[in-house]
């Protein structure tokens, strides 16, 4: 499964909503590890007002052309709602990123499910 963390310091999760990430760590996970593909920065258009789709439109994009599957935050937005019909929504409890993908490639086999119904994505949490 290929996730996109969003960052500020390439460690941590940031603290803001996902789109408000200075970067996207993009992650291969797997059920034996996980290996960084690439980093994104974060050039989406300022928003004209919080939510604007504008902003979910974009970053959309920049995620599919990385074949992303799953978006991977300690906090997102409200542009979760554009953001589930395409991604699988995976919401961290803990900041470090590689803790945090530690604990998702556990679950890797569900996450993979998940993402394959059609649909609105059912948010996920990783405690």
């Amino acid at each position: 499964m290929i996730v996109a963390c969003g960052t500020d310091d390439e460690k941590n999760f940031t603290k803001n909503h996902f789109g408000d990430s200075k970067f996207f760590l993009i992650y291969k996970v797997d059920e034996k590890g996980f290996e960084l593909l690439s980093k994104v920065e974060n050039n989406s258009p300022e928003e004209k007002h919080h939510g604007d789709p504008a902003k979910a439109g974009f970053i959309g994009k920049v995620l599919k052309q990385h074949k992303v599957q799953g978006i991977f935050a300690f906090a997102m937005g409200p542009n979760i709602v554009r953001m589930r019909k395409n991604f699988l929504p995976i919401i961290s409890r803990i900041e470090d990123i590689n803790e945090a993908l530690t604990l998702l490639q556990k679950r890797i086999k569900e996450m993979e499910e998940k993402f394959k119904k059609q649909g609105d994505k059912e948010v996920i949490y990783i405690e």
